[in-house]
This record gives structure tokens, sequence and C-alpha cells, in this order.
């Protein structure tokens, strides 16, 4: 599969953060300042941005502002929304305070039933990164996050990182291990683990009395060869 993460400016924050509006990026020599940041205040960008992930990716996500998911699913409106839940998010002057944001995005067919890999929830805690000077890099559990939710298998599948930024996203996918694929310990069959709550050791509940039987066989066995 061909998979994407995008992290763009996002929409109406562009030439603030990045570029020479009031923003951390304000002053030159900043490492995330950027001439051409208030490109991505304008909302057809965003939507070529999508036009592009749909026409040249299997897989792809996009992060995003609250504010900017009409656009978004405007574009895509079968796309999956995540959220990204971020308790330490920076104090702003609003009374209501924004500690969360969407990810959009396109998980590649044939990955989104049950049978199509590792189980993956659609919310994420984590904090927002430190990482000095780059006001909008994703902290590592983001982009590990991401990556569970597309399925992404290192050793086939090919991932572009479109806004490289701080590399924080390239960084974090280097070091991604995919969650532990679990089998059926009767029959063998790949189970998809719930979010919470105990492992699941097999795959129905047919297997899981055949299991049963099995070990309670064994057991009679070894009863009888100590005797």
């Amino acid at each position: 599969m061909r998979l994407a993460i995008a992290d763009p400016p996002y929409l109406g924050r562009g030439r603030r953060w990045y570029g020479d509006g009031r923003g951390h990026a304000g002053g030159r020599g900043r490492p995330d300042r950027h001439d051409e940041a208030a490109h991505w205040d304008d909302p057809a960008s965003h939507r070529e941005l999508v036009a592009r992930l749909e026409r040249d990716y299997d897989g792809w996500a996009i992060a995003a502002s609250a504010d900017s998911l009409g656009l978004y699913l405007g574009c895509a409106p079968d796309a999956r929304v995540l959220i990204w839940h971020r308790g330490n998010a920076i104090p702003s002057g609003a009374r209501v305070a924004n500690q969360w944001e969407p990810v959009i995005a396109r998980i590649p067919p044939g990955r989104t039933g049950r049978a199509g890999g590792p189980a993956a929830s659609d919310v994420l805690t984590a904090g927002i990164s430190t990482k000095q000077g780059f006001v909008g890099a994703k902290p590592t559990p983001w982009t590990q996050w991401v990556l569970d939710v597309l399925g992404y298998d290192p050793e086939v599948d090919e991932l572009h990182d479109l806004f490289t930024g701080s590399g924080a996203v390239a960084t974090a996918a280097i070091g991604y291990q995919p969650p532990p694929e679990h089998r059926c310990a009767a029959c063998g069959a790949r189970i998809t683990q719930g979010t919470a709550g105990r492992p699941r050791k097999t795959c129905s509940d047919a297997c899981r009395q055949h299991l049963a039987r099995r070990t309670a066989a064994r057991r009679a066995h070894s009863l009888r060869t100590r005797r």
C-alpha cells in the first residue's frame, strides 16, 4: 500500500504561526518559519491536498484543526474522523479551552474490517510535543497511533511524510513496530483484540470450548501418567 501522513499548516493559521504574522514563527531565523506559509490560509489549498491524497495514495491521514473539519469532510465525506485529545494544549484567550484536534483518515481498502489487522482506537490522549522551535510538531504517540489506524506494515507498505517540518513524524515512523498479531489458541485464526479488557485467546465460543476440552484432556492424561 502507498500511505501518506499530511500535517500542513492549519487553515487560517499559516501566516500567523509560520510566516510573518504574530505567532511563534514571526521572528526571522526560526526553524519553522516558511515564506510561503500563507498559501495554506486559502481553503482551496487544502481541497487540492485532499484531491492529491485521494488520487495518489491507498490510505492517508491529515492533521487538522477543529474549525476546518467541515471543509475536509466536504472533500472526503466518507473519510474517518479520529480525535486527538491533547491535555496540555497551549492556553488561549478563549473562555472554553480547545483541547482536541481531528485527524481525517482514509483507511486503506481491506483494512477496515475485523480481519484487516490489530485493533486500534479512534481516540488518542497524548500531550502536545515539546520539541523546541517547532510549534506544530506532533508527539511520537500521535504518529504511532495514526500508523496503527492505517494498518501500516513497514515491511510491505510505502509511507510518505508530505510535510517534513521538524522531522518528528519521519523519526517516529522509523522506530514504529506494528501491534502484535494475535492468533486463536485453538484454530490459529487471526484475532482482533479490543482496546479494553483482557486479551482474547480464542476467536469464537466454539474454539473456546474446544480449547477447554483439549486442556482438560491434557490434565487428565498428566494425572494418569503420574499414577
